[in-house]
């Protein structure tokens, strides 16, 4: 009996032992991609209008207009605020604003061109793209279905890093454009931006994934070409008030 409950004791430490060295290893290889994404990104990211080239189209990342506390979400303020600094710097033409709809109470696109008409943006300028379901769908959608070789993405700095990663690795000539980023310092918000910052870590492990598995959008369906003076197929696009 003692044999056997010995033999079980070290059975367990060795289980113990083999998940602690898989979980630093685990550890170790996300903060190497992390950081691997940042530096690979970087000479593509931009913080000032001033500096970075035009293109025809934006795409802005889509999020949810509150947070689960109910209060306003700041990150999807600033990307709106973002987008309408390109759009009134002469930046970018047109602005793709993408994101999830898959149910009928939740509608991205929706919150975020209701939004950018409120501060003043032209309605004819405002492209809905409601299959953004994530960043890798919303960034190749923009090439597949929107026709875009050349995009300007716009996102807090973490969320651009990951999504030029995606694109330029699928091919898109991707720049950024990064929104403020609302607790810059770590005391601002210390629950959110650890919170940001672990379930950053994740994500760039499953986009270095769907790279290296050459992972598609979940929906792509027939194409939306952008015309400098209207854009065909618009009015097709559900557009609820």
């Amino acid at each position: 009996m003692k044999n056997s409950y010995q033999k079980t004791k070290i059975w367990l430490w060795k289980a113990i032992l083999i998940a602690l060295i898989l979980l630093l290893a685990f550890i170790i290889i996300s903060l190497i991609i992390y950081y691997y994404i940042s530096n690979y990104s970087k000479e593509f990211i931009y913080s000032e209008t001033d500096s970075i080239p035009s293109n025809k189209a934006g795409l802005v990342l889509g999020t949810s207009p509150v947070t689960t506390t109910g209060s306003l979400n700041l990150f999807f303020i600033n990307r709106m605020t973002a987008t309408k600094e390109l759009l009134d710097a002469k930046k970018i033409d047109y602005a793709i604003v993408s994101g999830d709809n898959r149910t009928v109470a939740y509608n991205e696109p929706k919150y975020m061109r209701n939004y950018l008409l409120k501060l003043n943006v032209d309605e004819n300028a405002i492209v809905p793209d409601y299959a953004g379901r994530r960043t890798l769908d919303s960034v190749l959608r923009s090439n597949k279905v929107f026709n875009q070789d050349e995009i300007t993405i716009i996102s807090q700095k973490f969320h651009n890093e990951r999504a030029v990663f995606i694109a330029r690795k699928n091919g898109i000539n991707a720049i950024a454009y990064n929104a403020e980023y609302p607790f810059e310092k770590f005391t601002d918000n210390i629950y959110v931006n650890i919170k940001t910052f672990l379930r950053e870590i994740l994500a760039r492990d499953l986009a270095v994934y769907d790279v290296l598995t050459n992972k598609k959008p979940a929906i792509l369906g027939s194409q939306i070409k952008i015309e400098n003076e209207k854009i065909e197929g618009m009015r097709r696009l559900i557009l609820e008030d």
